[in-house]
């Protein structure tokens, strides 16, 4: 590039009034150094800075806490998502703050101490101005605004993980309660039935191998309970650790919703709620701000635009103006060109991966999703009927003694253990839940209720 600067008068004007001393334009300058300097002190960054986080739910008590309130009591109380926010945040004011056209420069030139003790000889006082290259405030803008968007993801995917995690935990807590109390009523019916084993051998109608054996299952039902308590207590930890609840709080049951949508009108939902889709659309648009902004190098620019005042001892006053321009002469920017072209096909497969990667995690959370619900359907709906008429069949032995107590006993147990395999697998199709919301990016599952409207 070749710089050329052109020259012309702009006016010719005869003073009002002759300026002896010089002092008075330094006083002009010092006054606007002063105050330029006085606004920044005055800033303080520790202001822009601060930081408010929102603590709605803190020092609150609950008796019953439904999901809704765990999440976002878990969201309120998380320094790390505040973090991202943070993040976010700032690289929005940046975005704010970008693209902005460069203040012109202030020049005060022939000027010495002799302007003090002698008499004025000289002054020239100028503003300098560069303007931007053209596409230059659009490829910065657009570049703060993938820097946006790139922190935004960061906090959007850490806010639903941290979403899930909380659900997860939720789950647990069900699960566990429910093994617990199941466990304790296993060790109750083992201790009924060592008594009942224990009178049929003083009978000789058990042999004591049966006594044995029961006393063995007593023992395995007493650790069982002690091992499902632990963890029930890890859980209710964990739960509260992320949402600040109590560790006894009640939780409510909720009936775990079915989706019917399928699977592609799922995989738009997660074109459409996923960040990463917007953000690799930025990235694209910036690709192709950068190519516009290679090609228009070639196009003679102004580099400055100088406007100056001239003064001398005993003559007119004058102004005049400077222009330089950039000739693309010897540098045609040929490998910068190629280079952005390609840029943008790569962005643009870049967003075909993108896509493409959330459809498989779609599929493969939907797929999870569908085979444990086919499996929960299909065992509650049998379960649900034998656990009814098992216990239809327990009550009527106890009552007119058609069964021998044992078996009773051993009734009891069965179904003890028909509602544990139920209660885990209950957990199973919670957790294909929570995946399948996470792939969607969606943090309500209200969104799929409408979306089946």
């Amino acid at each position: 590039m070749i710089r050329v600067c052109m020259m012309s008068g702009l006016w010719m004007v005869t003073p009002r009034y002759r300026i002896k001393q010089q002092i008075f334009l330094f006083y002009i300058v010092n006054i606007l150094l002063a105050c330029s300097l006085f606004a920044q002190l005055r800033r303080n960054p520790e202001d822009e800075l601060a930081l408010t986080i929102p603590m709605a739910y803190q020092n609150v008590s609950f008796d019953t806490v439904t999901e809704r309130v765990a999440i976002e009591m878990a969201l309120d109380r998380s320094m790390e998502l505040q973090f991202f926010n943070t993040k976010a945040q700032i690289a929005g004011y940046r975005l704010d703050s970008s693209g902005r056209i460069n203040n012109p420069e202030l020049r005060l030139s022939e000027i010495s101490s002799r302007y003090i003790a002698d008499e004025f000889d000289e002054l020239r006082v100028a503003l300098r101005w560069r303007p931007p290259k053209l596409g230059e405030i659009a490829e910065e803008r657009q570049q703060a605004r993938v820097d946006m968007w790139r922190r935004k993801v960061e906090a959007i995917r850490f806010r639903h993980d941290l979403i899930a995690k909380v659900r997860r935990s939720y789950a647990a807590v069900f699960l566990y309660d429910r093994l617990a109390d199941l466990a304790q009523r296993r060790v109750v019916l083992e201790t009924d039935r060592i008594a009942i084993v224990e009178h049929l051998v003083e009978l000789g109608r058990r042999s004591v191998v049966y006594r044995t054996k029961a006393r063995m299952w007593y023992a395995e039902s007493k650790n069982d309970y002690a091992r499902t308590v632990q963890r029930q207590r890890q859980a209710r930890r964990k739960l509260a650790k992320r949402t600040g609840v109590s560790e006894d709080v009640s939780l409510s049951l909720e009936n775990l919703p079915e989706i019917s949508l399928d699977i592609d009108q799922l995989i738009a939902i997660a074109f459409k709620n996923r960040p990463e889709i917007e953000l690799v659309r930025q990235r694209i648009q910036l690709a192709v701000s950068q190519y516009n902004f290679e090609h228009r190098k070639l196009i003679p620019w102004p580099t400055f635009v100088d406007l100056s005042y001239h003064r001398l001892r005993n003559k007119e006053d004058w102004g005049e103006m400077r222009i330089g321009f950039n000739l693309p002469i010897f540098n045609w920017n040929r490998g910068n060109k190629k280079a952005t072209s390609l840029a943008v096909k790569r962005k643009e497969l870049e967003s075909e991966a993108i896509r493409e990667e959330i459809e498989y995690e779609v599929r493969d959370a939907y797929s999870i999703y569908q085979d444990f619900l086919l499996d929960w359907k299909t065992f509650r709906q049998e379960v649900e009927k034998l656990i009814s008429q098992a216990e239809s069949m327990v009550d009527q032995a106890k009552k007119h003694d058609t069964l021998n107590p044992d078996e009773v006993i051993e009734m009891e147990l069965t179904i003890i253990e028909t509602n544990r395999i139920l209660a885990e697998k209950r957990r199973e199709i919670a957790r294909a839940l929570i995946d399948l919301y996470f792939a969607l990016g969606i943090e309500d599952p209200e969104k799929l209720r409408l979306e089946e409207e």
